[in-house]
Parts: structure tokens; C-alpha cells; sequence
């Protein structure tokens, strides 16, 4: 197998992991969060990039080469963190276990022990990529080098060719090092010229070329005090260069042999990570010491062989054959189609959309595919519900996805944000070197073993995979919209924000931009003279709290908080909504997202139609733009009555709460009447609306403090509240208590269908994160549980309506609330059938109740 080569600055990773991951402990106390951040760059790289040969870079204490040129040379750094400094040695220990070669040399630092690696890889054509923090690494790019610099925390990053600098500088990699030459590194403590920075750097080296030309030119250069800084500092330039150019010579231990790369894996290692909390890291270990069956020393299995089809009439007869098998796999990715069947080669096929191009066209491609889309062949796909949307788009209808890796990836791990293809491959197959169709398959072997290992089959086959096509349906149905309702509504709410403006400026003397935080700052605490209550780096704080705290201070505030809330409804819904109608229905089509949340539940984007407001008075005539498809047709509106309070019923087994449920009891009125020592009759309105927050914050793990803030009390007032709550409904209490120490054991939650999620922060040292972990720990079985029973019931609406040949469609999922659109004619059969099959979608210790309404529009119906 052809060699590639990975080499990562360890520091500069260990040190990004270190700020942009809340601090982790393991259970002895060491701090592991920089560590585990690491270890999560580096399977994602490793999974990515695919290296024969890797290895760790790391610095050295004491001085380098660089000191004795310039003994200032990175001085001014902070010390590392205390909590920072212990998980250098620690990492390297994890490396050791890991068998990752590990690099250093003294007096040089790990840039120059990159530097070397790519020199060596250059030397023999081998491919390498280096990961770095570090911008200075960007004078290593070349033919055979990519630089790939992390960005956005631990999750992204950027990767550097030749052509990127280019692009993005107009400088070569060498020229790089003229740049930092002229404009120096505060950073590194690199002088360079004062005065120059990035601008000025990059005009001079357009100007004259390198560096030495632009001092040789120093008289040419514009203005005065320029030239007269190239002058005296050039010697300073030179020096700064030399400081900023990475070695490529360093003296290392280890040699190509040395470092070989093979996916870790071992039991030893599996102990490590559960010594140190890493439980989410271990699907990446395989279990075995030993190398996969026919594995080179990468650890990677012979690539399925591969036949490229460019013509339509040899993908019309493949098509065809695949027609025949048990089970195929269809992958469209990086601009090329995969078909591939269990047993025999890959079909690759190029796609071309240029008229030059030789071979095929996407839109063909997927015409020519349609015999096989809607064939009963059983299929696996990557988004099967993309797929759907996609050849729909071509009046293609996709049948048989019996597999969706990205639904079972999510499954599987509800809390990553990185479903990738090559990030699955490094988790589910590691020792497979397949791509497209022929990965599709190890991943649904893998996948699958593992799902039914961990009781999540069930939960897949009944509820997730078929929830697919039902979101593709909601999705090409749509939801109707009175355009001119909608636009008559930002009319009225455009006519309130001129209002507001014009009495916000009245009261300050003086118009100004009240949407800039800056002058409305001056205007609030320097000209009226208000109290500050918070700054912030850029000056006075003039958010929502703030300007709560100083309702009661002067007549502009209201005004400013009714102003900003009727321009977000405007923009946000008004706005925003209206580009978004589709001129050929008149409806718009939201996209239903299934791997988004860590609790299982349904997200909707592009526009999020679970957030139109429903609770104040300028938001909720929403509502009514939002109307059934046609004149003969209604809405109807199927809401589960409090299911988050009776699913925490039939967890806790709480005889009081089961009681109040199983009596048909107002569950708010009862906790009230316990709350104030009251008999129901005498619960007033107020205190109705306390103990509702309280119920719902129960459930989310509320602090006295959130309860307070809630709902207009002391906190002292809030704690006594808590404190009855718990005694009121004592197996509420019971249940917290045993979920949050069975997740600290097991290290995960579970729903009442065995929906996982993973918990790292029960172990973390720091009590924010650890309090975070135990809310999430007794929130996500309640919340996760009744998702996926709204789940449920979804599949079997969507199925029966059109078994029973209902003229109607399931059109939208708002957490616990389903919407059909319906024909007037069968609407009371309709809602009677939805009450039925939501009421019944699973058994609970307490009846599950169904408010269902029937309207022209969602606020009629609602």
C-alpha cells in the first residue's frame, strides 16, 4: 500500500483542546479535558487523512536554537494553566498506550520536527499532511504537503495547499516567511519592523518581491516614516525571518520504520479510557490485540476492487444486474455515483455537469438509476431521506431503504456533530480502506451488530427508519400560507415599530440607531444617566436582562423592550417567512432534521416552523397565516396533554402523581393546592402559573434560582417551594435520585426504548458541568421518551391515513403536537383516528390524553 504520512504538533492541539472544551476530570481527580479533546481531533484526523505512518511532535523544555539568536525570542508568554500543565505527561502516556510514535529533539521545536517530516516525505513522493495550530507551518505547504490548521474550537479545520495561499495571500509558502519577516509574531515575540503589519507587509511584497528586495528598496517605499523604519530596522527584518523559518534537518530518533500507523486498539488501552472517563472514546478501539485477517501494517483490509462506468449504456446494464441482488448500495458523494452489492466489485460512475466533460451528468445519472430506486431491492444509503427528496425532484420514488447509515450513526452516538462518511469509517470500520457504496456496507455490517449489541434494534427498525419516509412526505406537502394575511401583519408590525421609534427618540431628545448597542448605551447610561448594570469588552451591556433591571427607571425602557420584540417578530417571522414561500403552491416546505438533538427529538430549519411563538399576544396571530391547503379543506390539530409530566409519572411510579393523572385531575391545580397549603377550589390563576413552572421545572432539573427568576420570587421563597414539591410527590424525588446514580455507573441515560446518551460530564471536576450532567441525566429519559412516542405516533398516522384512504396528510410535528391537513369531508374521522392511534401509541401506568381541535387555520385549530 502506498505510503502517506501524518505528523501532529501535540502542544498545539493539547493547548487548543485545552480552551475550547469545559474542564473534565477523571475520577481520581486528574484533569483529562485537553486530553480528551485531543484524542477526538485525532481520530477525526486519522479517519480523514487515512496515514500508513504518523506521528506526535512535541516542544521540549528549555531554550532552542532560536534563543541563542534572539534571546527575547517568545518571551512575555503567561505560564500554562495549573490545570493544563499535569495533561502534557498524561497525553503522552495515552500516545504510548495508543502505540503512536511520539517525536521531540532538543533545542529544536515541534515545527522543525514537522518541518523535518515533510522534508522526508518530499524526498521520497510520499504524501503528508500536518496539523498544526501553528500559522507559521503554512511555509511547509508544497506539492506533496498540505497544511491543515485547526479553526472553530476542535471541530473544523482548514486545509493549506500552495493554491489556498495563493488564493488567500498571493504569496507562495516561502513567501510566507518573508511576511513574517516584515510584520513580525506578538505571539512568538518576533519583532519584525514596528509600524508593519499584515496590510502594510503584503503592499511592500507586491511592490518589490521577497523580502531582501523590499529592504534593498527601502527608499521607494511611500511615506516617510516608512522607509525611514525599513532602514533602521532591517537587520531586524533578516533576523525576524530567520526566526520564523522552521528547520527541516532536525536530528530525530525515529526513522520511516518507526512509525508506522495502525488504528489503535487492544484491551489495555479500553482500561485506560475508562480510568480516565474516555467511556465515548472506546468505539474507536477495537477489542483484539491483534491485526484485522489480511491487514497491512496500516491496519487497513484490501479495498474492495472497483470498475468505472462512463457511458449510459454500461450503467443501464449494471443498473440491471444490480436489479437481481439481495441488496445493494447506492452512494452519491464528491461527484461521483457508487452502486455496490455485498458480493462482487463497485460500480463507480463520474458525473459531469459541464457540457465538456466526458461521462455522465448528475440528472442522468439518477435517471438511469430509476430502475433500481424503484425496484424492491433492499437498499443502503447514506440520508436515505435526501435520497428521496432528490430523486422525487426527478418523479422517482425511492423504495426499500433498509438502511441509513447516518440514521444509525445518530442512533448510535446522539451527541456528535460529525456523521461524515470518513469520520464513521475510523469509529465503525477502521480496518476497511472501502470508500463510497462498498464503505456504505461495511458500516451497515458494523453498525447494525452494534445496535443490536447495545438493544437499540428495535428502536431502528420501528420508530427511525421508517420515520424517514414520513418526513420526506411532511416535506414535500408543505404548509400552506395566506401571503396577504402574513404581509398584512408585517404592516401592522412595521406601523408599531415606527410608533416605538418615534417615542424612544422623543424621550432621549435625539434620534439615533436604537438596533446599534453602542449608541444605545450612550444614550441610556451617558446622556439619561441610568445605572450601569453590566459592560462587556465593547462597552455597556444593553441586553434583555439588563434592560429588565431598569424597566422601573425611566419611560424609554419599555419602549426599547416593545420595540425589539415587535422588530424580532417582524424580521424573524414576517421577513423571514415570506422569501420563503414557494410560488407554485403557495406553501412553505421546512426541512424536518432527525440527527440534530441529543434527546431524539425532531428539529425544523430553513424556517424552524416549532418556533413560531404562541404564548404572547403580538406573536400568536402567526398562527393564523397558517391555513389548510385549500378552500374545502381544514387543519387538525392533535396536541398530547402534559405526556413530559406522565412519562416522569410512570418512571417515578409517584402514587400521588399516578393518582392525580389516572383521575383525570388538573395536575397544576393539585401541586398548587399542595404548594400552598390550599384545598384545590381556593388555587387562584397566579398560583395555577407557579406551579405549572414548577412541574415543568421539575422535569428539567430547575434550580431555586431558575424557579425564582421564573416566577417572581425569593429565592429563599423558590428552595421552600422545591423543597414541598419533593415532599408532595416523594417518588419523584426517588427517581432523580437512582437515574443520576445509574448514569454516573453506566456512564449514559436511557428512554423507556433504550435511546442512549452518553454522559462524560457526571465525572467532570467542575461543578457547573457535573450539575449539568445530573440535569441532563434526569431530564433526557423523560424528554427522549415522549419524543420518541410522538415518533410513534407519527409512523402509525402517516401509515393509516393512507391504509384507510384518508383524503389527508401529516404536515407538521411541533414537539407533542401533530398536524394534518384534511378534506372537510372526513375531518371528524380524521381527528377521531389520530386521537385514537396517538392516545394508544404506547402503554403507560397513566392514560395518555389527546386534545385534538379542527380549524381553517393552526390558530383556529390550535
Amino acid at each position: 500500500m502506498d505510503k502517506k504520512l501524518v505528523v501532529i504538533d501535540g502542544y498545539s492541539l493539547l493547548h487548543r483542546a485545552f480552551y475550547a472544551l469545559p474542564p473534565l476530570t477523571s475520577q481520581d481527580g486528574t484533569p483529562t479535558g485537553a486530553v480528551y479533546g485531543f484524542l477526538t481531533m485525532f481520530y477525526k484526523i486519522v479517519s480523514s487523512a487515512q496515514p500508513t505512518h504518523l506521528a506526535v511532535a512535541f516542544d521540549l523544555k528549555g531554550p532552542t536554537f532560536r534563543h541563542a539568536q534572539y534571546e527575547a525570542y517568545k518571551a512575555g508568554r503567561p505560564p500554562m494553566p495549573d490545570d493544563l500543565r499535569p495533561q502534557v505527561p498524561l497525553l503522552r502516556q495515552v500516545l504510548e498506550a495508543m502505540g503512536v510514535a511520539v517525536c521531540d529533539s532538543e533545542g529544536f521545536e515541534a515545527d522543525d520536527i514537522l518541518g523535518t517530516w515533510a522534508a522526508r516525505a518530499a524526498a521520497q513522493d510520499v504524501p503528508a499532511v500536518l496539523v498544526t495550530g501553528d500559522r507559521d507551518a503554512l511555509q511547509l505547504a508544497s506539492a506533496c504537503t498540505e497544511v491543515w490548521l485547526t479553526k472553530k474550537g476542535i471541530s473544523e479545520l482548514a486545509v493549506y495547499t500552495p493554491e489556498v495561499l495563493q488564493a488567500q495571500y498571493g504569496r507562495t509558502p516561502a513567501g510566507m516567511i518573508d511576511l513574517k519577516g516584515l510584520m513580525g509574531d506578538a505571539s512568538d515575540n518576533i519583532p519584525g519592523i514596528p509600524g508593519v503589519g499584515e496590510k502594510t507587509a503584503l503592499k511592500l511584497l507586491d511592490q518589490f518581491g521577497s523580502l531582501e528586495d523590499v529592504l534593498a528598496h527601502a527608499g521607494e517605499a511611500k511615506g516617510p516614516k516608512l522607509r525611514a523604519s525599513l532602514e533602521m530596522y532591517a537587520d531586524q527584518a533578516r533576523m525576524s525571518k530567520a526566526l520564523a523559518t522552521i528547520r527541516t534537518d532536525v536530528p530525530l530518533a525515529q526513522d520511516w520504520d518507526d512509525i508506522g500507523f495502525t488504528m489503535p486498539r487492544g484491551a489495555a488501552l479500553l482500561a485506560l479510557y475508562d480510568k480516565l472517563g474516555f467511556r465515548s472514546l472506546k468505539k474507536w478501539v477495537a477489542q483484539d490485540d491483534g491485526p484485522p485477517q489480511n491487514a497491512e501494517k496500516t491496519g487497513a483490509l484490501p479495498t474492495r476492487e472497483r470498475e468505472t462506468v462512463s457511458d449510459a449504456d454500461a450503467l443501464r446494464a449494471r443498473v440491471a444486474q444490480l436489479c437481481q441482488r439481495e441488496r445493494v448500495a447506492i452512494c452519491l458523494e464528491q461527484e461521483q455515483l457508487t452502486l455496490c452489492a455485498p458480493e462482487g466489485m463497485e460500480t463507480c460512475v463520474p458525473l459531469y455537469n459541464d457540457l465538456l466533460g466526458e461521462g455522465i451528468d448528475e440528472e442522468s445519472a439518477l435517471r438511469l438509476l430509476a430502475p433500481l430506486a424503484e425496484s424492491d431491492v433492499p437498499k443502503v444509503l447514506y440520508d436515505a431521506k435526501g435520497w428521496i427528496v432528490r430523486l422525487r425532484a426527478h418523479n422517482i420514488e425511492l423504495k426499500n431503504a433498509s438502511f441509513d447509515v447516518m440514521i444509525a450513526a445518530y442512533l448510535l452516538d446522539a451527541t456528535s456533530s460529525d456523521y461524515a462518511l470518513t469520520t464513521l469509517r475510523g469509529m465503525y470500520a477502521p480496518a476497511s480502506g472501502d470508500t463510497g457504496a462498498a464503505l456504505l456496507l461495511a458500516l451497515a455490517r458494523a453498525m447494525r451488530a452494534q445496535m443490536v449489541e447495545e438493544g437499540l434494534d428495535e428502536l431502528y427498525e420501528s420508530v427511525e427508519l421508517p420515520l424517514v419516509q414520513v418526513l420526506a412526505d411532511m416535506q414535500q406537502e408543505g404548509f400552506r400560507v395566506d401571503k396577504a394575511a402574513l404581509e398584512a401583519i408585517g404592516a401592522e408590525l412595521g406601523g408599531k415599530m415606527d410608533a416605538y421609534s418615534a417615542a424612544i427618540t422623543d424621550l432621549a431628545g435625539h434620534s439615533f440607531n436604537i438596533n446599534s448597542p453602542k449608541q444605545l448605551g450612550v444614550v441610556l447610561f451617558e446622556e439619561l444617566g441610568l445605572p450601569v448594570v453590566k459592560k462587556t469588552r465593547t462597552g455597556y451591556s444593553t441586553d434583555v436582562d439588563v434592560l429588565e433591571q431598569l424597566q422601573d427607571k425611566h419611560p424609554i425602557i419599555p419602549n426599547i423592550i416593545a420595540y425589539r420584540q415587535v422588530s424580532k417578530l417582524k424580521n424573524t417571522y414576517v421577513d423571514g417567512l415570506l422569501p420563503l414561500i414557494r410560488p407554485s403552491d403557495g406553501k412553505i416546505h421546512s426541512t424536518f432534521n432527525q440527527v440534530i438533538t441529543a434527546t431524539g427529538r425532531i428539529s425544523s430549519s430553513e424556517p424552524n416552523l416549532q418556533n413560531i411563538p404562541v404564548r404572547s399576544d403580538l406573536g400568536r396571530p402567526l398562527r393564523k397565516i397558517f391555513c389548510a391547503g385549500g378552500e374545502n379543506r381544514v387543519l387538525v390539530d392533535a396536541d398530547y396533554s402534559q405526556i413530559e409530566l406522565r412519562v416522569l409519572a410512570h418512571f417515578s411510579q409517584d402514587e400521588h402523581l399516578m393518582d392525580a393523572f389516572n383521575h383525570g385531575e388538573d395536575i397544576h391545580r393539585r401541586t398548587a393546592a399542595a404548594m400552598w397549603n390550599v384545598s384545590m377550589d381556593a388555587v387562584t390563576d397566579h398560583m395555577r402559573t407557579a406551579a405549572k413552572a414548577i412541574n415543568f421545572g421539575i422535569v428539567y432539573g430547575i434550580s431555586d434560582f431558575g424557579l425564582a427568576r421564573n416566577i417572581g420570587i425569593s429565592r429563599k421563597e423558590a428552595a421552600s417551594f422545591i423543597q414541598r414539591y419533593l415532599e408532595t410527590y416523594p417518588g419523584v424525588k426517588a427517581y432523580m435520585d437512582a437515574v443520576v446514580a445509574r448514569a454516573k455507573e453506566e456512564g449514559y441515560v436511557a428512554t423507556m426504548f433504550g435511546r442512549r446518551r452518553a454522559l462524560p460530564e457526571l465525572a467532570s471536576g467542575n461543578y457547573n458541568i457535573r450539575s449539568f450532567g445530573q440535569r441532563v441525566a434526569m431530564n433526557m429519559p423523560i424528554q427522549g421518551t415522549a419524543a420518541d412516542i410522538i415518533k410513534l405516533a407519527m409512523v402509525a398516522v402517516h401509515r393509516e391515513l393512507a391504509q384507510r384512504g384518508f383524503d389527508a396528510k401529516l404536515i407538521l410535528q411541533v414537539h407533542d403536537e401533530l398536524i394534518v391537513d384534511a378534506a372537510r369531508s372526513c375531518a371528524d374521522e380524521v381527528a377521531a383516528c389520530v386521537r385514537a392511534l396517538m392516545e394508544n401509541a404506547v402503554h403507560l401506568d397513566v392514560p395518555m390524553v389527546v386534545d385534538v381541535g379542527i380549524g381553517r387555520t393552526w390558530f383556529d385549530a390550535k
